[in-house]
């Protein structure tokens, strides 16, 4: 890594560079909500006038995001925002920490496996639905629950959603009444009845997305809590597709829950609208502005917190920018902030 060049300009001049594979196959439209997001943000700020947004194309490649990095750094950035592929977060983390100092706040807009030895000026912050896990898991303790069934989709995903719960909830004092997949053909969904029935379980965590969570809940006791993460919540939502969830409990952020909060009313919605997916990753470009620019000015430290539109963002660990999302609940095809409902 080149050491960062002597600034030329005064700092609230210099861009603020984004590194971003806005012309991949697989990551393309991701990033372009993360971009939109990302001006959004930027167009709300008093220092616009004075800080140019500067993109730069990076590949969907583990080592592309480094000559990217390169790049922002020759450009004199202030603050480097990216990369956002939890593959090249990992590659850039590992480049930085065996380099010279390179003295730029970078904001990476992921996480990265395990805990890592990170540079003094990497962050990392995103959506990071296992981090939600660990929320909810906190959540129902708190709330008196104390054996949890839980029920997993069978893919890589729905796994570590399913584990950051499970070690969190026992670790806390809780215990798990039993593990199932979430399995949808009819012969499983009994068998599934059955391990439910002899549980003993408080609550339920799903970790499953709606196409699955909607076909199992009517084989367990409705009577049971049901939590989730927004795992649950996403693509297109409509009443009918949500009633047998009615009453399920999950985490998600303001921007999708409270529209009216002051922290999110101020910044354009994108048009049209998207899906519950891609508007948490508009969303995600808005906080990330708003974590640079605090990085450019003073720095991200111990004791900051930001009242954002994906949540309440604090640090953890000195390097980790952990957001807890809003409780909600669905009703009626809506997704509503808390025990609300209409």
């Amino acid at each position: 890594m080149p050491s960062v060049p002597r600034a030329a300009t005064p700092a609230a001049a210099r861009p603020v560079v984004v590194l971003l594979p806005l012309e991949s196959a697989a990551f393309g439209r991701a990033a372009g909500h993360v971009k939109s997001g990302l001006t959004a943000a930027w167009s709300q700020s008093p220092n616009r006038a004075l800080t140019e947004l500067r993109f730069i194309l990076v590949g969907d490649q583990p080592n592309d995001v480094i000559a990217g990095y390169n790049q922002a750094v020759a450009a004199n950035a202030r603050v480097i925002i990216g990369p956002l592929i939890r593959d090249q977060v990992s590659a850039l983390a590992s480049a930085l920490a065996q380099s010279a100092p390179v003295n730029i706040p970078t904001l990476a807009l992921n996480v990265v496996d395990g805990d890592p030895r990170l540079a003094a000026n990497l962050f990392l912050f995103g959506l990071s639905t296992e981090a939600e896990s660990r929320q909810v898991a906190r959540l129902a303790l708190r709330e008196g629950y104390k054996r949890a069934l839980v029920l997993t989709q069978p893919n890589a995903f729905s796994r570590r959603v399913q584990q950051a719960f499970v070690e969190t909830f026992l670790d806390a004092g809780g215990s798990i009444a039993a593990q199932h997949a979430a399995v949808t053909d009819l012969n499983s969904l009994n068998r599934l009845r059955t391990v439910v029935t002899g549980a003993n379980a408080d609550m339920i965590f799903i970790a499953a997305d709606l196409r699955t969570a909607r076909t199992v809940r009517p084989f367990l006791d409705t009577q049971l809590p049901a939590f989730a993460t927004s795992q649950l919540w996403s693509g297109q939502i409509d009443a009918n597709s949500t009633l047998d969830l009615n009453g399920t409990r999950l985490i998600d952020m303001p921007w999708l829950l409270e529209p009216d909060h002051p922290a999110v009313m101020i910044y354009a919605r994108s048009q049209p609208a998207l899906t519950p997916e891609n508007e948490r990753l508009y969303a995600l470009g808005i906080d990330a502005y708003r974590l640079a620019e605090l990085a450019g000015e003073r720095g991200l430290a111990p004791g900051l917190s930001l009242d954002g539109v994906t949540g309440r963002i604090t640090i953890e660990r000195g390097h980790w920018l952990i957001r807890e999302p809003s409780v909600a609940q669905i009703w009626q095809g809506q997704l509503l902030p808390g025990n609300e409902r209409k």
